[in-house]
């Protein structure tokens, strides 16, 4: 009986101090990335911007889910021409976070990775001119799914606020080419920084 006693209230200290580990933070992000169309030739990294939000859900003091809502300039530069595509995209990445450290620490690393969905808002060239076929129609698909990787790290600035830095790596999954001609995927290197504050 006293072992089964000491076995359940070891149990409930440990949900207990797991409850107590689970905070949720949001804040805004900015950031700036280089991307390119894996799969195509003539192709260079074409620098664009990011801007938006994100959230942090720790389940304990290591392990993490991040969710990120962007506006991103994706696309490709081209090698040896004064022409860009440029695609303007909303996405959504979801990842798993594991931090290095303790709970204490003001600088934890970590790593993360998970899916990604994007939606295509428009394309432009480097005038800023639309893109579209003769007749009008897209030259690029409206959804694009991937998956990122990364890593970073939290620096605590205030109590229980944290500053975020993440640089990752994304690679498309879909072609993103409207012809049947090509297949072009995204693909993007990114670096984003961010403020969180607690909810709770």
């Amino acid at each position: 009986m006293l072992k089964s006693t000491i076995f359940l209230f070891t149990i409930l200290l440990t949900q207990v101090s797991i409850l107590k580990a689970q905070t949720l933070s949001v804040g805004p992000m900015v950031g700036i990335n280089a991307s390119t169309f894996s799969g195509s030739t003539n192709t260079k990294y074409l620098t664009g911007v990011a801007i938006g939000a994100f959230g942090n859900y720790s389940i304990n003091e290591h392990v993490g889910i991040g969710a990120k809502f962007l506006y991103s300039q994706l696309g490709t530069d081209y090698e040896n021409l004064n022409y860009i595509n440029r695609l303007h995209y909303l996405q959504l990445p979801i990842t798993a976070i594991y931090y290095f450290g303790e709970l204490g620490d003001k600088f934890r690393p970590k790593i993360f990775g998970g899916p990604y969905l994007g939606t295509l808002l428009g394309a432009t060239l480097k005038d800023g001119v639309k893109i579209t076929e003769p007749n009008g129609g897209p030259v690029y698909k409206k959804l694009d799914v991937g998956a990122t990787v990364g890593l970073g790290f939290n620096y605590l600035i205030l109590s229980r606020t944290w500053l975020n830095v993440d640089a990752g790596f994304s690679q498309g999954f879909t072609d993103v080419n409207e012809s049947p001609s090509a297949s072009f995927k995204n693909q993007a290197f990114g670096l984003n920084v961010g403020v969180s504050f607690p909810i709770k």
